[in-house]
């Protein structure tokens, strides 16, 4: 399983090289940050897979997994909302960054509960809603897409998990590598 993790997390690091060619950090920082996360989180996943053995970097690998699972989101909304009619709201979705405190810090202590877990389905749901809210207000179908992608890859990973152990896990990376290529070429259009 570890050369499809190394697959995936390749194609990760592509799509995310290419948004950090393409995206400039100063017209567009949130999304270069989400880029830029994405990359790191894929070299970790490939430098974990070429050493063949699942217990490397692990405990880096749960964290940036924590911060994969929340940051793209609100970082790709803000960015979306500033280039939007409305750039007022792109600061309330800073909001749906303070769940990261709570998850690093259970990720840390090696405590994790439901309420950090209930505040990551909160915060991918709000973003997820508002997302669409833009996509309808901006009458902008790609935006409908980078939120389905974001919900397949919380709950389809999930789903495929119960029914494919292992699965789970390739599907996220590879809903990763879309979104941030989706977000390049949202970004990059406007």
């Amino acid at each position: 399983m570890l050369v499809m993790d190394a697959l995936f997390n390749s194609l990760l690091v592509v799509s995310s090289g290419y948004a950090i060619y393409t995206l400039h950090p100063m017209e567009t920082p949130y999304g270069y940050a989400t880029a830029a996360l994405s990359l790191v989180h894929g070299i970790l996943g490939m430098v974990r897979a070429a050493s063949n053995d699942d217990d490397e970097c692990n405990r880096v690998r749960l964290i940036t997994s924590g911060i994969m699972e929340i940051v793209p989101l609100p970082l790709t909304n803000m960015e979306l909302y500033l280039k939007s009619t409305n750039p007022g709201l792109a600061l309330a979705h800073t909001c749906f960054v303070v769940p990261l405190v709570y998850d690093m810090l259970a990720k840390v202590v090696d405590t994790e509960d439901t309420v950090t877990e209930t505040l990551k389905e909160l915060t991918l749901l709000g973003n997820v809603v508002s997302m669409l809210f833009l996509g309808v207000n901006e009458s902008n179908n790609m935006y409908g897409i980078l939120a389905a992608i974001a919900f397949g890859a919380r709950y389809g990973s999930a789903f495929l998990d119960y029914y494919w152990k292992g699965l789970g896990a390739e599907f996220t990376l590879l809903a990763h590598s879309m979104f941030v290529l989706l977000m390049t070429m949202t970004l990059s259009a406007k």
